[in-house]
């Protein structure tokens, strides 16, 4: 039986500090094929235009694949941020496609001018997936199509899932995935000090009144514009080298840089991970990557949202698996090198018991 290619690590910290892997990566950019596709989402009303939104893609096609990858970064990341993985991905065997978010990365945003972490309405995060998907990766390719997704991507992923299975049970079939990793996904967001209960139904009156008086979105209290902050006490990783790397990056592509959220994509985000709590089971084998140290999403949802799904009758149990990493942050794709080499082994291990299908 054909297995899906395993996860092997190529650079280590020590390859940041020199310079090489950052020439290496450098490469691997230039040699990826980019392009464009319209978003679900249009422009600013107070824009002078009404088009939609141009959402920023890259893909690889080595003709030695076995298999496809479509990585879904989180909030604020460029799929140029992933070229680690990307690159371990593309000697392992895979293909590789990546997209930027709309309002994030090289994809246009809904106010050109701001810095601001916006959306209308997080099912167009959802559908614009859906149209990466079926749009730009399926014609290109029949391989079977795994999905990593990360923090919010992991979001956005778990709501196509979701939505999916919804309309395979209305006798719609819409070809997706044949397998997905979510690593810290964002299924619940910590709101202290304001109590949980308290957060949705503020941020959504917030949202309205922004609407209402302003033409430019509000951030909430205590988040701005982007600020290059430093590694110490920063909460997305323990690695120097790969958090100066990724700073770095955002430095040389400033159109990367994004800052804070709005009261809208509060009142969104919160709305899409009570949906999900709500939603089906996916009907398709499943990793979930938690991180221990994590203080950007919430942990606690993540189990209760896998041990719902796990109590579904047609969720495939034996084929899906849970590990926490307990000393990892929130981004463990980017952690230091014992963390990273645990969290690929326990991708392979993962993939092991898969069989190889098209999607």
């Amino acid at each position: 039986m054909m297995q899906w290619p395993e996860f092997k690590a190529q650079f280590f910290g020590t390859d940041f500090a020199s310079g090489r892997a950052t020439l290496a990566l450098a490469e691997l950019w230039q040699q990826a094929t980019h392009g464009t596709f319209d978003s679900v989402s249009k422009l600013s009303r107070h824009h002078a235009t009404s088009n939609r939104l141009q959402l920023h893609y890259s893909y690889w096609q080595p003709e030695s694949a076995t298999a496809a990858l479509v990585l879904i970064p989180g909030r604020i990341e460029a799929g140029h941020k992933y070229l680690e993985l990307i690159n371990e991905a593309l000697l392992a065997g895979y293909q590789v496609y990546v997209l930027d978010h709309q309002g994030q990365g090289a994809s246009e945003r809904l106010d050109s001018q701001s810095q601001i972490g916006d959306v209308r309405d997080f099912d167009d995060y959802v559908a614009d997936l859906a149209n990466f998907i079926q749009q730009i990766i399926k014609p290109k390719t029949n391989l079977p199509l795994l999905a990593l997704a990360h923090s919010m991507g992991g979001g956005i992923l778990c709501r196509y899932l979701q939505q999916e299975r919804q309309q395979e049970m209305q006798q719609q079939p819409h070809h997706g995935v044949a397998a997905a990793i979510f690593c810290s996904p964002m299924w619940g967001i910590p709101t202290h000090p304001l109590p949980h209960a308290l957060a949705l139904p503020l941020s959504r009156v917030v949202s309205q009144l922004n609407q209402r008086c302003s033409q430019q979105s509000w951030y909430i209290p205590g988040q701005g514009p982007y600020q290059d902050r430093p590694f110490a006490n920063n909460d997305l990783s323990q690695c120097v080298e790969r958090y100066q790397w990724f700073r770095s990056l955002y430095q040389q592509f400033p159109a990367y840089q994004l800052g804070g959220i709005s009261w809208r994509w509060l009142a969104q985000a919160l709305t899409a991970c009570q949906q999900m709590q709500k939603g089906p089971a996916p009907q398709l084998p499943c990793l979930l990557l938690q991180a221990g140290a994590d203080q950007v999403v919430d942990n606690a949802a993540q189990t209760k949202l896998w041990q719902r799904f796990s109590q579904s009758s047609d969720w495939p149990t034996a084929l899906s698996a849970q590990h926490l990493l307990a000393d990892a942050r929130h981004e463990i794709l980017f952690e230091t090198d014992e963390i990273r080499v645990l969290a690929l082994s326990k991708i392979n291990q993962f993939l092991q018991k898969l069989p190889v299908t098209g999607s």
